[in-house]
């Protein structure tokens, strides 16, 4: 019977994890918006659309910064109680924003969005990654901004930006709250370990140091990138995107070397898995496909559970990139629908390949997700599909993704070789290394 009972908990606290994760990564991949946008001026409106990539390297580092003291030197109910704080604070912006927001100031709600954003996932990490159904549940979530960007229909988006109250939707992050709310006082009450004395304990620093490195190296590189673009348009700019994909990825590489074990891993599947979404496009999905979307990411989550490879996640994001090369934006929804599911696919089974063992670690490949790439910072032009047939066919982001997913495998390669796997379970092995 107890037991019983506790694994309908730990479903709870992974629906939890979950809508928790989602939130969070819409968040960040989404500008706060609120009525005083209709006041607003096109460079204040610039300004905000630019806060967007700023905000997520802010949501990244902050995470990390949370994720470090809570899983050294807290016990896990600590880390159900962050988070919660943390969707409150974004309530309390969402609700103060739509009713003394002014044009001035989308831009300053945005960062102290992807603030709380950050908080979220930082003490939701530490409390999902300590059991393998709270983390499934952290991972789908997390990786569901590759569905929830388009489910236009559930975050209020219509097709007139000025219909926008709040991304995402008041709504759902008070349904975030009260899922918190319910988690923490659970776990709170299921647990009597007394926390550890904290002045015994070093802080790590290095995944801090990973996360600064990586938001801020890939923030510069992408923005030097789209500036180029901008101030010449009509240019090649090959040895432009040569420099970017090339910073980036050092950067990537530098980032997971600074990770326990193997716990890079994470960081650099990230790094291909966000190249190749960004370089698949985007189309209208009618709202009942995010089901089916999800439903796929967790089939090859599971997949990756029990059949955790490197390569063969690899080997999926080269084989997605490929896809968006060969494949015109003119092609019928059944291609489009084939690439929408084997991307998902990928997503998930990329998530349980990389299987970081310290917490703060995942914390920072989830995260990450959210960060530009040099894709995303390319025109969109040759990013849509189901365009009309006369329209030409950009290779360029298919192969800038390509040339991504290559340099990760290359940092995957070199982590493989540097670091030894930690012992399974042995949290002081992880903290050794870094």
């Amino acid at each position: 019977m107890f037991g019983h009972v506790r694994r309908m908990g730990d479903a709870f606290d992974a629906i939890t994890a979950f809508f928790g994760a989602a939130v969070a990564g819409v968040t960040l991949f989404l500008p706060v918006t609120f009525s005083s946008i209709r006041e607003s001026t096109p460079y204040q409106l610039s300004n905000l659309w630019d806060s967007v990539p700023r905000g997520a390297a802010i949501g990244v580092v902050v995470a990390v910064a949370v994720a470090v003291p809570i899983g050294t030197a807290f016990r896990p109910a600590t880390a159900w109680l962050v988070a919660l704080v943390g969707s409150v604070a974004q309530m309390i912006n969402h609700i103060a924003g739509s009713h003394v927001s002014s044009a001035d100031m989308l831009t300053t709600q945005n960062y102290i969005d992807a603030v709380c954003a950050g908080v979220v996932l930082g003490g939701l990490g530490v409390a999902a990654l300590r059991e393998p159904a709270l983390a499934a549940g952290f991972a789908l979530g997390g990786v569901g901004f590759f569905v929830f960007g388009d489910l236009n229909d559930l975050l209020d988006i219509d097709d007139d930006p000025f219909d926008v109250l709040g991304s995402p939707p008041s709504w759902l992050i008070g349904l975030v709250v009260v899922l918190l709310l319910l988690s923490a006082l659970r776990n709170h009450a299921g647990t009597g370990e007394p926390e550890p004395a904290r002045m015994t304990i070093e802080l790590p620093v290095a995944p801090i140091l990973a996360a600064v490195v990586l938001a801020v190296v890939v923030l510069v590189a992408t923005e030097w990138l789209q500036r180029r673009f901008t101030s010449a348009p009509a240019s090649g700019h090959g040895v432009h995107i040569g420099i970017a994909v090339a910073a980036v990825v050092v950067a990537t590489t530098a980032a997971a070397m600074l990770l326990p074990g193997r716990d890079g891993y994470g960081v650099l599947l990230a790094l291909g898995l966000t190249s190749v979404a960004d370089s698949f496009g985007y189309a209208p999905r009618p709202g009942w496909s995010v089901w089916v979307l999800l439903a796929l990411t967790a089939v090859g989550l599971v997949a990756g559970i029990r059949r955790p490879s490197v390569p063969v996640a690899v080997a999926l994001l080269v084989a997605v990139a490929v896809f968006t090369i060969r494949t015109p934006p003119d092609a019928t929804w059944i291609l489009f629908s084939l690439g929408s599911a084997v991307l998902a696919l990928t997503a998930g089974y990329c998530c349980a390949a990389a299987r970081p063992r310290y917490a703060p670690s995942g914390v920072l490949a989830l995260a990450s997700l959210y960060l530009p790439t040099a894709v995303s910072a390319l025109p969109d032009t040759g990013k849509s599909w189901l365009l009309p047939h006369d329209t030409v066919h950009d290779t360029l982001p298919g192969r800038t993704a390509l040339a991504v997913v290559l340099g990760s495998a290359v940092g995957l390669a070199v982590l493989h070789r540097c670091r030894p796997r930690g012992r399974p379970g042995s949290t002081s092995t992880a903290l050794a290394d870094i």
